[in-house]
């Protein structure tokens, strides 16, 4: 049945106009998940007992040449009582997308550029467990700058920085953010969270990325006596791949800065220098994307104070993606 999700305000409708094979079923009474950003549509699951590949098709309005954010989500909630661990690989078309090794609740994204009018995303079994998904969203990415007209971007981090926390949560859902990301809230080492409650102009061409009024609000800087934030993250990928990586970054003045005092600030993104960057009070601004080709393991960045800087270097938020080629090209609709 369609029903709208109370946490995320979204509504989501049945599948069965999507796919017609697969067997619906619910996760074990025991497994029931309650995590706001997953919402209820966790609970509910597709299998696909028989057949190697089988493929939701969509067709969103806005037709072909667009990009598209979708994003699956899996729960196994032990629905078959047999408490095993499932992997299966997902498609978007002909194109190999990630391989779901589902142990708890996951999901993954993808930006995608479509060439055809029609979208398929498809779950194949490989021998490791029987495929299944509990939800698929499809969002349509309106002018955004989000984009890779000669494959897909994998988004791999959403980070905003100074938010706090729950226990039950490191992740959040802004029910305002056009996108919809899911944001991993989060602290830099050697940091302090600052945050605002005035306004901040999110409405004009500073803010390219659409982000949410909540994610700039907040920000990290360094602790006391300290000049620069650091980030490294270790990156999981197919070996004997070399991926190349897009980075954003952004920021927002939440701080009125006392007159002739001066905030400014440079970006290392492993080893290459960008600025000097200066901010207007609760302007946004947005740097990147920078184009990044990673040898080993991790993706590292510091926001350094210049040597001028009366202030320490602050940072409300960074996004990375993964620059994932599409090798195989779709049949022609005209074929």
């Amino acid at each position: 049945e369609d029903y709208l999700d109370r946490n995320t305000g979204i509504t989501y409708k049945t599948d069965k106009d999507f796919i017609s094979t697969g067997k619906n079923t619910v996760v074990a009474p025991a497994y029931y998940l309650t995590i706001p950003y997953f919402g209820n549509m966790v609970n509910s699951l597709r299998t696909f007992p028989e057949g190697k590949r089988n493929c939701y098709t969509l067709k969103p309005r806005q037709g072909k040449n667009q990009n598209y954010y979708v994003r699956a989500f899996f729960y196994y909630g032990n629905y078959d009582s047999k408490n095993q661990a499932q992997k299966f690989d997902l498609y978007i078309g002909v194109n190999y997308w990630e391989t779901v090794d589902v142990r708890q609740q996951t999901y993954y994204s993808i930006i995608h550029y479509s060439v055809t009018d029609t979208i398929y995303v498809c779950l194949v079994n490989t021998g490791s467990g029987v495929p299944f998904i509990n939800g698929l969203d499809l969002r349509f990415m309106n002018d955004s700058p989000y984009r890779s007209m000669n494959g897909s971007l994998l988004p791999r981090v959403h980070a905003d920085l100074g938010g706090n926390p729950t226990q039950s949560s490191s992740t959040i859902r802004y029910t305002d953010d056009v996108y919809d990301r899911i944001w991993w809230l989060g602290n830099l080492n050697d940091a302090v969270s600052i945050s605002t409650e005035t306004n901040i102009d999110i409405q004009g061409s500073d803010n390219p990325c659409r982000l949410p009024v909540e994610v700039l609000r907040t920000a990290v800087q360094p602790r006391n006596g300290l000049n620069s934030l650091s980030f490294n993250h270790t990156l999981l990928h197919i070996e004997n791949f070399t991926p190349e990586f897009l980075v954003y970054f952004h920021f927002a003045e939440i701080e009125q800065i006392a007159p002739g005092k001066l905030r400014e600030f440079t970006i290392t993104l492993n080893g290459l220098k960008y600025g000097p960057f200066t901010l207007k009070y609760l302007k946004p601004l947005t740097k990147g994307p920078y184009k990044l080709q990673v040898q080993e393991d991790q993706v590292g960045f510091s926001i350094d104070a210049t040597l001028r800087s009366d202030l320490p270097p602050i940072l409300n938020a960074f996004e990375i993606f993964e620059l994932g080629p599409l090798p195989d090209s779709p049949t022609n609709q005209a074929d």
